[in-house]
C-alpha cells in the first residue's frame, strides 16, 4: 500500500517514504497533535486478513512500547488505516547496520561498543519475556550519535508468509508453537531452523552471527539457497576469527563462538551475561598486538587486553562463564565510567560496584550502581549529595551519606530511608549481624546503629585516646563482630601515630595493627591499605592473634588519595577483587556569571579544581581557592576583572582556602592549616605578611577553655570590620563563632543554634545573621539578630543551605537540596519577616568534595548577577581499574 505525501492516517500526516521490506513500508510522518516527526510503518496486507493476528500485533506492540530502553526503538502508537495496521515509532537519523556493513568490517572497539548496546537492549526485552526472533543487521539501526537501536521487536513472531530479504524468511503459522519456523535463515539459531521452542538464547545466537559479520565483513552462514543456509546453521561451526585477517583478540573470538554454540545450554544464558563479557573487553585496543598485553598507562603493568574468557571471568562466580577450570592469576582490566568517580565500593561478592559521580545536569554528586564489567551504570534518583557508599552483606541495599544524614537505599533504586543525623561523615560499614558502624563527622568516634535505624549510639568513644582526633573508615570483617577502623591524629607534632585498629562489637578494647593514614580493606585473610607513597599494599592478617605479617605485597603502584581526609580511592571485595582509581577524583568547574533567569553571561578564567568564589565589595575582583593537582596543594587566588589578571594570593604548602573580603575590600580573611586550625588575615594587595588570628576558644569570661577545634572556616565580616563570623568543626558539633579581627582575644560562640550550624552571613546593616542549621533534622536556612541572637526565623522551605544577603538587605538567596537557587523577599523593619521562597534557576555547581567547600556561588550587591562555581565535565574520563584475584601472582 503506497502512500503519497499529505495522506493522513488519523493525526499522522505522511511526508515521504523511508523504505520498504518484507514486514511493511516505512514513512516519515508528522504527528499533528504533538508537533513532532515520527516514523510510521504500514504492515503487510496479510495482517488485515487475520483478526487473531491483528489482536496479537496490538498486544505485542504494547508490550514493546512498555520497554522504554535507550537501545530499543521507542513505540508511540498503533492503529489501522483502511483495515491495515500501522505502527508509529520514534524517527531515527542515521543508517541501518546493514548499510554500515556494506562498507566493510568494523574495528574491534566499535564492534564491542555496538555489541554491548545490543545485548543491553535484548536483556531489557528478555526481562519482560519478549524474544526478538529475527535479529539481523536490517533490524539494527545506528544513529548519528552512535547509539544502536533494535527494531521490529516481536514482528517475526507474527510473520505468516515468505519475506523478501535476500536471506529469505521462513514460513510460519498463525500461532507460535513447536514445529513453526520463523526468522531470517542466516541469523537463525539451530533450534529455530528445526522448529523447536525458542527463548532468549535464540536471540543470543543471532547476535553472535551479527558480531561475526561486524568483525569479519562477511555473513557467517549465508549460502546460495535457503535450504543450504539452514543446513549450514545446523551442522557447520563458525571459523575462528583470529585465523582471518581481521584484527580480533582471542577473548572476543571466544565470546562470539560461545554465542554461536549449537546447543543453547552451552551459549551465554542471558543477554546480560553477554553484555558483561563484552563490557570487560571495552578497554582493549584494536591492533595487531591485541593478542598480547595492552598497557592502559605507563604506571599500569598488568592490563591484559586479550585474555581468554575462561581466565578473564573465572573470579566472577555469579556468572559462571567458564566451562573448564583454568589457572587462577591476578588480572587487571579497565572499567569504563561515564563521569568522574569517587568513593568506589564493591559488594561482598565483587559483582556490583557503587560509587558517587556528578550528575551532568545539576553537578550534584549522585549514587551510581554498575555491574562490574558492563560499560553503563544506573543513577539512583533521590541520592543528591551522596558520599562514601557501602553495601549490605547480601548486596540488596546500599548505605550512604547525603544532606546531613546516614541513609540506605535498595541497589535497584527506590525511596531512600534516613537512619541517623550526621555532619561531614567519614565512612560506614554494614555487618552480617545487621549492625551498621559509621563515623558521623570528621572529629567523632565511631557510632553503631541497627540497620532499621534504631538504637543509634556512640561506640568507640571510650577508645578515643588523648591526642587522638578521629575514628573513621570502619570496615566489618566477615563474622559481623570484629571490625577495622582508622584512628587518626591530624597534628604532625603528636607523639601517637595514626593507624589501623582492630575492635569488636563484643568488647570495646582496641589494638593497633599497622601504622597508616588510609582507609582499610579486607579479603581472604589479608588487610589492604595505602602506604606513605600512595601504593596499595596487602599483608596476611591473623584475626585470632590480632597480628599482621611484616611482609606486605604490592598490589598497585599508584592509587588516588585525598590527604585532607586520609582516604584512598580503592575498594576490596570478599572474593579478592579490587577496584581503584589511579588518581583522586577532581571535579572540574569554571566560574560562570548568570542572570536571575539562569542565562549564561560569560566565564572567568579556565576550568579547574576550584571552590568558594567571593566577589569583592566593589565588584571588580574575585577571590577563590584553587587546587594545583601536580603539587597536591590548595591556595587562594585573586582575579582582577579590570585587568584580566589572575594572581596567587597564598603560598604556604599547607591548605589555604575559603577567602572572605572585608567590607571595604582592603583585606581578605581565609582558612589555613599551616599550624593547625586557624583563620589568617592578609592585605588584599598581597603586599603584607599574613596575620594569624590565634584561636582561643571561650564561651563567656570565666568559662573553661573549650578546645577540640578540628577546623575553622571564615564566613563573613561585620560591617565595622571588628569581627569575623566563622564556622567551626569541633569534637562535638559544627557551630558558629565570632573571631575578633584584632587577634589575641578569645573566640566566642555565637548563640542561637540548637543543632549544627554553618555559613553565618552578617547582613550589610550589621543587624542580622543568616545561617544554615540541621536543628529540625533537615538543613534549613534561618535568620537571627546580630550581635546577640535574640530571635530566630526560618527562611527556607523543604531544605536549604548557603544563604547570601542582597546588598540592600531586601532579599536572601539560598540553594535548595537539589541545587535550585531560591530567592526570598525579606522585611527588616522593627522586626524580621520573610516572604515565600521563589525559584530562580538550577545551579549546576561543582559537587562539594569536603567540609571546606561551603560556598557554590556569590552575587553582586544588587542581586541581579550570580557567580556560580559551575561543574564542567572533562573531555576525557579515566576508567577505574579492577584487579581480579589481586592476591595471586600475575600471569607470566
Amino acid at each position: 500500500m503506497a502512500l503519497t505525501g499529505g495522506t493522513k492516517l488519523g493525526p499522522y500526516e505522511i511526508q515521504s517514504p523511508l523504505g520498504a521490506g518484507g514486514m511493511g513500508e516505512v514513512y516519515r510522518a508528522r504527528d499533528t497533535r504533538l508537533g513532532r516527526d515520527v516514523a510510521l510503518k504500514i504492515l503487510p496486507q496479510f495482517f488485515a486478513r487475520d483478526e487473531d493476528r491483528l489482536h496479537r500485533f496490538e498486544q505485542e506492540s504494547l508490550a514493546v512500547a512498555a520497554l522504554n530502553h535507550p537501545n530499543i526503538l521507542a513505540i508511540y502508537d498503533v492503529g489501522q488505516h483502511e483495515g491495515v495496521p500501522f505502527l508509529v515509532s520514534e524517527l531515527l537519523e542515521g543508517e541501518s547496520l546493514r548499510e554500515v556493513l556494506s562498507r566493510g568490517a568494523l574495528p574491534q572497539r566499535k564492534v564491542i561498543d555496538y555489541g554491548v548496546q545490543i545485548a543491553q537492549g535484548l536483556a531489557a526485552a528478555h526481562d519482560k519475556g519478549i524474544v526478538h526472533r529475527d535479529l539481523k543487521p536490517e533490524n539494527l539501526f545506528v544513529t548519528r550519535e552512535g547509539r544502536v537501536k533494535i527494531l521490529d521487536f516481536g514482528l517475526a513472531k507474527l510473520a505468516a508468509q515468505k519475506a523478501v530479504e535476500p536471506d529469505g524468511a521462513t514460513l510460519a503459522a498463525s500461532h507460535t508453537a513447536v514445529g513453526v519456523v520463523m526468522g531470517t535463515a542466516a541469523y537463525m539459531a539451530p533450534e529455530q531452523v528445526q522448529g523447536k521452542a525458542v527463548d532468549a538464547r535464540t536471540d543470543i545466537f543471532a547476535l553472535g552471527a551479527v558480531l561475526f559479520e561486524m568483525l569479519s565483513g562477511r555473513r557467517l552462514f549465508h549460502r546460495d539457497t535457503i535450504a543450504e543456509t539452514m543446513t549450514a546453521v545446523i551442522k557447520e561451526d563458525a571459523p575462528e576469527l583470529t585465523d582471518s585477517q581481521a584484527l580480533v583478540s582471542p577473548a572476543l573470538d571466544r565470546i562470539v563462538r560461545r554465542c554461536l554454540e549449537k546447543n543453547p545450554a552451552e551459549r551465554f544464558q542471558s543477554a546480560r551475561d553477554l553484555s558483561f563479557a563484552l563490557g570487560v573487553l571495552s578497554g582493549t585496543q584494536t591492533s595487531g598486538a591485541a593478542r598480547t598485553v595492552q598497557p592502559l598507562a605507563a604506571s599500569r603493568k598488568w592490563l591484559w587486553a586479550a585474555v581468554p574468557l575462561v581466565v578473564l571471568l573465572v573470579s566472577a562466580a555469579s556468572y559462571h562463564l567458564a566451562r573448564r577450570p583454568a589457572a587462577v592469576h591476578r588480572m587487571e582490566f579497565a572499567i569504563p565510567v561515564s563521569g568522574e568517580v569517587s568513593h568506589p565500593a564493591l559488594s561482598a561478592d565483587g559483582r556490583m560496584l557503587a560509587y558517587v559521580s556528578p550528575d551532568e545536569k545539576t553537578g550534584a554528586t549522585m549514587l551510581f550502581v554498575q555491574v562490574v564489567g558492563t560499560p553503563s551504570a544506573n543513577e539512583l534518583a533521590g541520592t543528591e549529595g551522596a558520599s562514601y557508599p557501602f553495601w549490605s552483606p547480601d548486596g540488596a541495599n546500599i548505605g550512604f551519606f547525603a544532606n546531613g544524614k546516614l541513609q540506605k537505599i535498595a541497589a535497584t533504586g527506590g525511596a531512600a530511608q534516613s537512619l541517623a543525623k550526621v555532619s561531614f561523615a567519614r565512612g560506614g560499614s554494614w555487618g552480617s549481624r545487621n549492625v551498621i558502624l559509621y563515623a558521623p563527622d570528621p572529629g567523632s568516634s565511631i557510632w553503631r546503629i541497627n540497620a532499621d535505624g534504631s538504637n543509634a549510639a556512640p561506640f568507640t568513644d571510650r577508645q578515643l585516646e588523648k591526642g587522638e582526633d578521629s575514628h573513621r573508615w570502619p570496615r566489618f570483617l566477615p563474622d559481623g563482630n570484629h571490625f577495622l577502623y582508622l584512628g587518626a591524629r591530624f597534628q604532625s607534632d603528636q607523639e601517637l601515630e595514626t593507624g589501623v585498629y582492630l575492635s569488636s562489637l563484643d568488647a570495646k578494647e582496641k589494638k593497633l595493627l599497622i601504622k597508616a593514614r588510609s582507609n582499610v580493606g579486607y579479603a581472604d585473610g589479608h588487610l589492604f591499605w595505602l602506604d606513605e607513597k600512595g601504593a596499595l599494599r596487602a599483608a596476611a592478617f591473623d584475626l585470632e592473634h590480632a597480628s599482621v605479617s611484616s611482609d606486605s605485597a604490592l598490589i598497585a603502584n599508584s592509587v588516588g588519595y585525598q590527604p585532607s581526609v586520609y582516604f584512598g580511592s580503592f575498594t576490596v571485595a570478599g572474593n579478592g577483587s579490587v577496584v581503584y582509581s589511579p588518581k583522586a577524583s577532581a571535579a572540574l568547574s569554571v566560574l560562570a556569571w548568570h542572570d536571575r533567569a539562569g542565562k549564561d553571561l560569560g566565564h572567568i578564567g579556565e576550568a579547574g579544581v576550584q571552590a568558594n568564589p567571593a566577589i569583592s565589595p566593589d565588584g571588580n575582583r574575585i577571590a577563590h581557592d584553587a587546587t594545583d593537582l601536580k603539587a597536591n596543594n590548595i591556595d587562594v587566588w585573586v582575579t582582577d576583572l579590570r585587568k584580566s589578571s589572575n594572581m596567587r594570593f597564598t603560598f604556604d604548602p599547607s591548605e589555604e582556602t575559603n577567602p572572605v573580603w572585608t567590607r571595604d575590600g582592603n583585606q581578605i580573611a581565609y582558612r589555613s592549616v599551616a599550624h593547625g586550625a586557624a583563620v589568617e588575615l592578609k592585605n588584599a594587595s598581597g603586599m603584607s605578611a599574613a596575620k594569624d588570628l590565634t584561636l582561643i576558644m571561650h564561651d563567656t569570661p570565666g568559662d573553661a577553655e573549650f578546645g577540640g577545634v578540628l577546623d575553622i572556616i571564615p564566613n563573613s565580616w561585620s560591617p565595622d570590620g571588628k569581627q569575623i563570623m566563622a564556622s567551626i568543626q569541633t569534637l562535638a558539633m559544627s557551630t558558629l563563632v565570632r573571631i575578633p579581627a584584632s587577634g589575641g582575644d578569645p573566640v566566642r560562640f555565637f548563640h542561637g543554634q540548637s543543632g549544627d550550624a554553618t555559613n553565618g552571613q552578617i547582613s550589610a546593616d550589621g543587624k542580622w545573621v543568616a545561617y544554615a542549621s540541621n536543628e529540625s533534622g533537615d538543613w534549613e536556612v534561618y535568620v537571627t539578630t546580630y550581635p546577640g541572637a535574640d530571635g530566630k526565623w526560618q527562611v527556607s522551605r523543604g531544605g536549604g543551605g548557603e544563604p547570601r544577603w542582597r546588598g540592600d538587605v531586601k532579599e536572601i538567596f539560598y540553594l535548595g537540596p537539589t541545587g535550585m537557587l531560591m530567592a526570598v523577599p525579606v522585611d527588616v523593619g522593627e522586626t524580621f519577616s520573610a516572604g515565600s521562597p521563589a525559584p530562580l534557576f538550577q545551579v549546576r555547581g561543582r559537587a562539594q568534595i569536603s567540609s571546606t567547600d561551603l560556598f557554590t556561588y556569590d552575587l553582586t550587591k544588587d542581586g541581579q548577577r550570580f557567580l556560580v562555581n559551575q561543574y564542567v565535565k572533562p573531555a576525557q574520563i579515566a576508567p577505574l581499574i579492577i584487579l581480579q584475584h589481586a592476591l595471586s601472582d600475575p600471569p607470566m
